[in-house]
């Protein structure tokens, strides 16, 4: 049924990574890795573009329906091909949490053939590892400039 679901609207997949650091040197790593991300911001992850970098600490947000998001210490970086990164540190553990979103849509007024489907999924969800992969990267090379 998730399948007729994608094939009408598209395929949405997401998954979550975290990088551990322990002790009180690692809390300093990942203050200054999250605040690497506003001081000098990405212009690309992965070869796509930056569209958008939102910083919920800092800005402020609302739902649909208009209320103001808390402030949270989150920063969301948008991508021209659709996929997104989220970057939080861990509230309980000595850790940063990276969340990437990625969205394969239909053909304009169409739908995918239910033969594409497994590909669809599968290409969509190479292409969050490949994120990942950079993001993880990324970030070993903010710690040490």
């Amino acid at each position: 049924m998730l399948d007729e679901v994608f094939a009408e609207y598209g395929v949405f997949l997401e998954q979550n990574a975290s990088l551990q650091f322990e002790g009180a040197e690692g809390a300093a790593k990942i203050r200054a890795l999250v605040e690497s991300y506003t001081s000098d911001p990405p212009k690309t992850l992965d070869g796509a573009a930056v569209t958008r970098l939102r910083n919920y600490s800092d800005e402020t947000f609302h739902d649909v329906e208009g209320d103001e998001i808390p402030k949270e210490n989150m920063i969301i970086v948008d991508l021209d091909d659709g996929r997104r990164v989220a970057v939080r540190p861990s509230g309980t553990e000595p850790k940063i949490k990276f969340y990437m979103f990625a969205r394969r849509e239909p053909p304009a007024g169409g739908r995918f053939a239910a033969d594409q489907i497994l590909e669809i999924k599968s290409e969509t969800k190479a292409s969050l590892d490949r994120l990942w992969q950079w993001v993880r990267k990324d970030a070993e090379t903010r710690l040490t400039t």
